[in-house]
């Protein structure tokens, strides 16, 4: 047993119920359907010709993530790839790159247009600021739970400093889903076995975002986590080949058992 705060948490290798048979307002949500063998994987909805031939070859199961940063980009020639299904980012990572604010319209646009039928939807955040990304959560809940989708908060640096206290807290108001686990590479790693444990031990989701290499996929897949996503294989043809051959085979040996 691990004690976290007030919560007491058995270390048991669960599935979480928020993936298995679990039906949200607006209609069944794809993600949810069936417990898979391996992680779900996704990458940025516009990929260049070669890396999207090689996804169609080797692994067709790849998920898309649309987000307001490329959305303009986004025509209707490409509207058949996210038939396979698709999650919502907020886009606030890309923003702060780009040193823009974030913008809410754009978000909401992108809600409006592709909300029924997303996996879930990354709540906005705060990039590299912990307590103002829960704070701001008072904010956009009420904003985001009308549309009907599952909710994950982003967790990032920070978040482990109360021996996670706080985030059991969110974790158990029931319009959360899980978590979308951001922040530095290093914090991401350092904290991803437990953070893990954390979520499936309530019943709820954890994705990881930046998974962009073999090395990654294997130790998100070891942390049992529920799904990734990188934007590495919608651009580069080595990041989707290592991507998918390394998926691909996980998979393979999940069947052996």
């Amino acid at each position: 047993m691990l004690s976290i705060g007030c919560y007491t948490i058995h270390l048991v290798d669960v599935v979480p119920s928020s993936l298995v048979g679990k039906s949200w307002e607006g209609g069944d949500n794809p993600a949810h359907d069936t417990f898979r063998s391996s992680m779900i994987v996704y990458t940025a909805a516009l990929p260049n010709k070669e890396c999207q031939q090689y996804i169609d070859r080797i692994y067709p199961s790849m998920r898309y993530m649309l987000s307001p940063m490329c959305m303009r980009s986004f025509g209707a020639s490409r509207y058949h790839i996210v038939k396979r299904g698709y999650a919502i980012d907020n886009g606030a990572y890309g923003y702060y790159l780009r040193k823009q604010p974030f913008n809410d319209k754009a978000f909401y646009k992108v809600l409006d247009e592709w909300s029924i039928g997303a996996d879930w939807v990354a709540i906005p955040d705060k990039v590299g600021d912990w307590n103002i990304t829960l704070s701001n959560l008072d904010i956009w809940l009420p904003r985001l739970e009308g549309y009907g989708c599952a909710l994950l908060v982003v967790v990032q640096d920070g978040c482990e400093l109360d021996n996670y206290t706080e985030l059991m807290s969110v974790l158990s108001d029931n319009r959360i889903a899980g978590i979308f686990v951001g922040g530095t590479t290093e914090w991401k790693l350092s904290n991803l076995d437990t953070l893990s444990m954390l979520c499936h031990s309530v019943d709820k989701t954890i994705h990881v975002g930046r998974v962009n290499s073999g090395k990654r996929i294997r130790l998100c897949h070891s942390a049992n986590v529920d799904s990734v996503d990188g934007s590495g294989m919608s651009r580069f043809r080595e990041t989707t080949r290592i991507v998918c051959d390394t998926i691909v085979e996980l998979n393979n040996q999940m069947t052996l058992f």
